[in-house]
């Protein structure tokens, strides 16, 4: 908001709405769609109503560091993506970041390798993809719909589920979960979108210029957010008395291995071979472009966020 309203000198004004005022997630994308809305973030989920595709961002395992996420969908991935999708549906995507990873929690015992995951019932989403993965590895999958998981585990009617560690801390989950497992078998990554009539016919080239740098910095900054709130959420999941196991190389090899395949097979069947090997590839250049970089990665990535938030409250 505030780097479109200054780049643009005030003439591009920013009315921004939280917490699903215009709507749930699919309702939202529908308004860009439609130019109701003309702009909005939000997360993968209701893309593949829009452009199937968009399913291999779910396949398990894909990244092994958040920073080779960052690469491979703000890099020539992300860039094929964007346009066929905005080819499909007339929806711009303006930049891709982070929703966070997610992992298996549960109330009956650490889950150091997948073997200790058979027998148990793990609530997830109504996703095949991801029922097949929990399948894989030996848990029950058991779709139950969020607003009622708190009660479920709380009930014993399921014995885990898997979040990212924000929403974890924040809907206080910890209360009736005691293990946590560091798996990140999934990386939800959050788009920005933007109306394409609205972005050709009302904004002007300076303009569709300054939008598109303030997308792209809003990208790297909500990364650099979105790290610490992971960093500073796991350390009060800890305070609280969660046991949290940090799987090894080893382990997370392990874990991709009896994944995937299920997964692949079923995404070739929906999407097609191409894109499945469009994901998989980006996500190997990903991880050699990151190297052993990760974690200085991280940390740039979280000075710039702070940087910036302090120039943006000054402004």
């Amino acid at each position: 908001k505030a780097m479109v309203e200054k780049g643009t000198q005030g003439e591009v004004e920013v009315q921004a709405f939280h917490a699903s005022a215009l709507g749930n997630e699919r309702e939202s994308l529908e308004g860009i769609k439609m130019g109701t809305i003309q702009m909005g973030t939000l997360s993968s989920g209701p893309v593949a109503g829009f452009f199937s595709p968009v399913m291999v961002m779910g396949i398990p395992y894909l990244f092994s560091s958040a920073p080779a996420a960052w690469n491979a969908y703000n890099g020539e991935f992300g860039q094929a993506f964007a346009e066929a999708f905005q080819k499909q549906t007339g929806v711009r995507i303006l930049g891709m970041t982070e929703n966070g990873y997610r992992h298996f929690t549960n109330n009956s015992r650490e889950i150091k390798a997948p073997q200790d995951m058979k027998g148990l019932k793990i609530r997830t989403m109504e996703n095949p993809v991801h029922m097949e993965m929990v399948k894989s590895l030996g848990g029950a999958p058991t779709p139950i719909a969020f607003g009622e998981l708190y009660t479920a585990l709380q009930q014993k009617v399921v014995d885990g589920m898997e979040c990212p560690i924000v929403l974890i801390h924040d809907m206080k989950f910890y209360e009736v979960q005691k293990y946590m497992s560091l798996d990140g078998h999934l990386y939800d990554p959050l788009i920005i979108f933007i109306n394409e009539e609205f972005y050709q016919k009302k904004l002007t080239p300076e303009q569709q210029k300054r939008v598109a740098e303030a997308a792209k910095m809003l990208a790297a900054s909500h990364n650099g957010f979105s790290q610490q709130a992971n960093i500073e959420g796991l350390q009060k999941l800890k305070d609280k008395g969660m046991v949290v196991y940090q799987p090894t190389p080893a382990d997370m090899a392990q874990y991709r291995e009896l994944a995937q395949p299920a997964a692949l097979a079923y995404l070739k069947g929906q999407v097609g071979q191409e894109w499945v090997d469009r994901a998989l590839a980006a996500a190997k250049k990903g991880e050699q472009e990151v190297g052993d970089k990760a974690d200085q990665i991280v940390k740039d990535h979280i000075k710039l966020a702070n940087d910036k938030y302090a120039e943006w409250v000054k402004k």
